[in-house]
């Protein structure tokens, strides 16, 4: 046992500077992950030297250590699901009660099976509550899942060993006389419970560095300031749903949204002004849509919104309480002023026959026929009020050219 308890210590020794360089990432929970893998490495150098070594150190102390390191390890693995983490005195006033169990039940009344079910009693209990918060507070991210599950499965079957070893020691049935060979036994337990921490610890591992990932991917795809899709990330999206509803023979909505007179924003509350109506304003428009769509930051105060199996009458309905909903809820610079916001929103239907780069341009037209008409509305490209709009600017141009030409050459072009 020697060899596979050395093992162990130098696996746990690898996985620790590993953990400590995760600190500075903000991994929720790793500190209490560090500390707790440094515990369970000074309780197997404990078992390590059990056979040289008092016995007060290995009952004593190395008890006290693996039930600090299962206290440590729910407290982590709390703190990364977003749950109130154990309190630091109450984990201290625990690891201290343990202490004290085993001391006095090592000198004062010897009794190993009572020292069995004060160590490994309370990891069992404390695994088995972390493979239980897992369990209830599975993460969102299904780049995480494997991992979670890898840890989920570990806290269960750690928790399920020791808490049999404790079983079978308060029964009695520590020898397991007549099923296996009392050293066979005990040979076989103490390789898993050896092994199986690191395993533990490696999967704790990989679960943090693919929530590091998962943090990337999604800083790389939303815009750091409001949230929303950054403009690569939201073409990319644009297209797979386009392509979907194309395949199905259905049109896809791509909607075109423009923050009026942000300018004038920026001007009167200063840029950290403009940051807030922007950030209001997506959460707004994300409240608003409930999942309906998909919402992306095109640049400055141009967002642009996408569809997949809706009409056009749903579209601008939609639009017309995206309106109501940025008009009615004002953002605030600080606590005091409010910050009046209105949008001017363009339409655009992307056909199945058609392009991306179609719709968007549309939609572009349209916007700019919103803006025309006062802003604060909609304008959907193809309506017969766009195409009328349209048709009197051309007109207005028109005119304006010819008045500006001169008589002569009016009167010629009129003849």
């Amino acid at each position: 046992m020697s060899f596979l308890s050395a093992i162990a210590v130098i696996s746990l020794l690898v996985m620790f500077p590993v953990l400590l360089s995760l600190r500075k990432t903000g991994v929720p929970g790793i500190a209490s992950f560090c500390t707790s893998c440094l515990l369970t490495a000074l309780a197997a150098s404990v078992a390590l030297a059990a056979s040289v070594a008092p016995a007060w150190f290995h009952s004593i102390l190395g008890g006290t250590l693996i039930a600090g390191a299962g206290l440590l390890m729910l407290r982590g693995f709390r703190q990364f699901l977003g749950r109130k983490p154990l309190g630091a005195w109450p984990i201290v006033i625990t690891i201290a009660s343990v202490a004290a169990g085993l001391a006095f039940f090592s000198y004062v009344v010897d009794s190993h099976p009572a020292r069995i079910v004060i160590g490994t009693g309370l990891l069992s209990l404390t695994c088995f509550l972390t493979g239980a918060a897992i369990l209830r507070h599975w993460p969102r991210q299904q780049s995480l899942a494997p991992y979670m599950l890898y840890c989920c499965v570990m806290a269960f079957l750690v928790a399920a060993l020791h808490a049999f070893r404790v079983a079978t020691i308060a029964t009695g049935l520590g020898s397991m006389d007549g099923v296996l060979d009392p050293a066979v036994w005990t040979s076989a337990f103490l390789a898993t419970r050896l092994l199986i921490m690191p395993l533990f610890f490696l999967g704790i591992i990989l679960m943090l560095h693919g929530w590091m990932i998962a943090s990337l991917r999604h800083m790389i795809a939303h815009d750091d300031l409001t949230g929303a899709l950054s403009r690569r990330a939201f073409m990319s999206a644009f297209e797979k749903m386009f392509l979907a509803q194309a395949g199905a023979n259905r049109q896809t909505a791509f909607m075109l949204l423009d923050l009026d007179r942000f300018k004038q924003i920026n001007d009167l509350h200063g840029h950290a002004g403009g940051d807030a109506a922007l950030v209001h304003f997506t959460r707004t428009v994300h409240e608003t849509l409930a999942g309906r769509g998909i919402l992306g930051r095109l640049g400055g105060e141009e967002f642009g919104i996408v569809l997949a199996g809706i009409g056009r009458l749903e579209v601008a309905e939609i639009a017309e309480t995206i309106c109501l909903a940025v008009r009615t809820t004002p953002a605030f610079a600080n606590k005091d002023t409010e910050i009046g916001l209105t949008v001017s929103i363009g339409i655009a239907m992307a056909d199945p026959g058609g392009s991306l780069t179609d719709a968007m341009v549309q939609a572009d037209m349209a916007l700019y026929e919103a803006k025309a008409l006062g802003r604060d509305r909609l304008s959907i490209a193809g309506s017969l009020h766009a195409a009328s709009v349209a048709s009197a600017r051309a007109l207005a141009g028109a005119a304006a050219q010819m008045r500006a030409a001169g008589p002569l050459q009016t009167l010629s072009h009129t003849g």
